[in-house]
């Protein structure tokens, strides 16, 4: 649950097949781009439109593909991985696809 919440927070809206997540970590554009080619990897995933200026994403997905519990779980260990990079600790990305 706790860690759930990790992603969650950083959730600006969730509709059927798109998230838009602001995360201060998304402005920096080294660290975006590894978390949306790392998101392009995961089976379901559209796309994802970057905005550097605002650090948000929004992710395209499939929900026939990628269900929402499924899409929250990968979205937690995405936002671990922010999270470290803000602070300046972002080792590798973690794999996203099983």
């Amino acid at each position: 649950m706790l860690d759930s919440l990790r992603f969650v927070k950083y959730v600006r809206s969730f509709m059927d097949g798109r998230v838009r997540v602001r995360h201060p970590a998304l402005r920096d554009g080294a660290i975006a781009a590894a978390a949306r080619t790392a998101l392009l990897g995961v089976d379901g995933v559209r796309d994802i439109e970057l905005n550097l200026l605002s650090g948000s994403a929004l992710i395209l997905y499939d929900s026939a593909r990628l269900p929402q519990d499924r899409l929250i779980e990968i979205g937690c260990r995405w936002a671990r991985w922010l999270d470290d990079a803000a602070r300046g600790r972002a080792g590798e990305m973690p794999r996203l696809q099983k």
